[in-house]
């Protein structure tokens, strides 16, 4: 499909209609299931509906979106078109990043959500993100204890407490 905008001529890719189709059709799956849990509602904005219903809308609007309109970053680029060689890095964060959510599963049974968690955010920070270690370190505090508090405190989620009490 070819969109004009200004003269200029966009294609949408292949592939931003075969993530488009993707998404819709998952997203499709999703509100189908919302509406199949809608009767057991507990009220209109609590119950086990409404997170499938929220997921599935967001990616059907995004996946229309993205079939008529495609990726219109790479456009914006001044190489876009062009064959980018991958990093050197991206060999081994293919393999390393798997490694670190192994680590972390079987760390959280002994120290705990929060130190795991902790840790895990800081090499996933610093490897991928290619932040400092104090970057790294903040941005891993924040996170897990955002996500600690709508876990643990809001939802009510049990986590691992691990051998530290944590």
């Amino acid at each position: 499909m070819i969109l004009r905008k200004g003269g200029i001529q966009m294609k949408v890719k292949l592939a931003d209609r075969t993530g488009a189709a993707a998404a819709i059709l998952i997203g499709s799956a999703s509100i189908a299931e919302a509406i199949r849990l809608f009767p057991y509602r507990m009220a209109m904005l609590n119950g086990d509906h409404l997170f499938p219903f929220v997921v599935g809308s967001g990616l059907l609007v995004f996946g229309l979106i993205l079939a008529f309109r495609g990726d219109r970053s790479a456009g914006n680029h001044p190489e876009a078109g062009k064959d980018t060689e991958s990093s050197p890095r991206t060999p081994v964060l293919i393999f390393a990043v798997p490694v670190i959510l192994l680590f972390y599963i079987a760390l959280i049974q002994w120290t705990g959500y929060l130190m795991a968690t902790l840790a895990a955010s800081v090499i996933l920070f610093k490897g991928i993100g290619l932040f400092r270690w104090y970057s790294s370190l903040a941005a891993a505090l924040i996170l897990t204890v955002s996500l600690y508090l709508i876990f643990v405190q809001w939802l009510h989620a049990p986590l691992p407490s691990g051998r530290w009490l944590l």
